[in-house]
């Protein structure tokens, strides 16, 4: 069950609650207490279990990558969409985290440390999140530098593609723009600034997309690869997104990689999508999760999109399992 916000009120983060009528009854049913038939005491009870459900949203960015908020600002907005838990998904950075960790002390909201790989393979772009790494790990933290340092250098060449073209976007002006790791976000975001284009929409349509005059090829990680970087970071790996991915096909192999589950709800998957993913992540054993995708600042708000906590529980029992099974080869390794 996911709900999403009212959207007569974006500020409510109540679901709209469809009341079922009470059964019609015959002179041979036994009689019911009035309380317990009403459609008003229904609705009473609806709404108690919601006030003590818990809930989450599982794909957040902050500034440190390609968000608007701040990681505290993120944490206090989840609070007021009444999340029990919040995802920090950033790309290619855990700088975030510790912030937010600290914010969801004060708030009351609990922060699932994670991080947003990009990967690809056959001109195919997957994004793969993986909830709760070793944030702190030293290795994987240099390892993410190496990410950061790629990002910088293709920055670097797609400002020297758009200078070809004509338009002069200064480096220093997309390094202002970015809060710790840069992406092409920044560079549109400059563009719109310096008046080459009236939206970052039409800078990737025209300039930055795939395949545009702009374009510069990302860091070559697989989809196997940053798999295998988030197990070895005590993470498990989610296939966020996959209606931009279009790899169905693919999953099995993802699967045997160690793919560990599926984002089935998001912003942008509409009922078709959702049901179509629904039925793969079953197919193939995936853990469904979910989450709003929300950058701030625009119309997708953090908890548009959140699923219950039990799905957050579901990821904890899969990766304590996933501990004791390694635990067992290392003593009989040993």
């Amino acid at each position: 069950m996911v709900f999403r916000d009212n959207k007569l009120n974006p500020m409510l983060s109540l679901p709209l609650l469809i009341i079922p009528s009470p059964p019609l009854r015959t002179h041979r049913d036994p009689p019911k207490s009035i309380t317990f038939a009403t459609p008003a005491w229904r609705a009473g009870s609806l709404l108690k279990q919601m006030a003590s459900a818990k809930f989450a949203d599982l794909h957040v960015h902050t500034r440190i990558s390609d968000g608007f908020f701040t990681a505290e600002d993120a944490v206090e907005q989840a609070h007021r969409a009444g999340l029990a838990a919040l995802a920090i998904a950033d790309h290619d950075s855990i700088d975030g985290i510790q912030a937010a960790i600290w914010a969801g002390k004060k708030y009351g909201v609990e922060i699932i440390p994670a991080v947003e790989l990009s990967s690809g393979i056959d001109n195919h772009e997957l994004h793969i999140v993986g909830y709760y790494i070793d944030w702190q790990n030293k290795w994987f933290r240099d390892k993410l530098r190496v990410f950061q340092d790629a990002r910088r250098d293709r920055a670097r060449k797609i400002v020297e593609r758009l200078g070809e073209l004509g338009m002069d976007v200064p480096y220093n002006l997309v390094i202002a723009l970015e809060g710790g790791v840069v992406g092409r976000p920044h560079i549109a975001q400059a563009m719109v600034i310096r008046g080459y284009v009236e939206t970052t929409d039409e800078a990737f349509d025209k300039y930055l997309g795939a395949g545009k005059p702009a374009c510069v090829a990302k860091y070559p990680l697989s989809p196997a690869g940053a798999i295998k970087l988030i197990k070895k970071a005590g993470g498990l790996p989610v296939l966020v997104h996959p209606v931009f991915a279009h790899v169905d096909d693919m999953l099995p192999k993802l699967v045997e990689d160690g793919l560990g589950g599926i984002e089935v709800y998001h912003s942008k998957h509409d009922a078709k999508v959702t049901k179509h993913y629904t039925r793969l992540a079953r197919k193939y054993g995936l853990l469904i999760t979910g989450g709003s995708d929300s950058h701030g600042g625009g119309d997708v708000l953090i908890g548009s999109v959140r699923v219950p906590y039990s799905i957050v529980e579901r990821i904890k029992d899969e990766l304590a399992a996933a501990r004791k099974i390694r635990k067992r080869v290392m003593v009989r390794v040993r």
